[in-house]
């Protein structure tokens, strides 16, 4: 593979996770802030 594209490839997929794992932390953070969210009721 070229250099290049290992070392784009390698910034995409940490790009990825490190993504997913703040996405995660910020909910987490502040659903023990402001607790859980109530579940939404389904029209009856």
């Amino acid at each position: 593979m070229d250099e290049d594209f290992r070392r784009r490839l390698i910034q995409g997929a940490l790009n990825l996770v490190l993504g997913l794992v703040a996405t995660w932390l910020a909910t987490y953070i502040t659903n023990k802030i402001l607790g859980e969210p109530e579940q939404a009721k389904l029209a009856e």
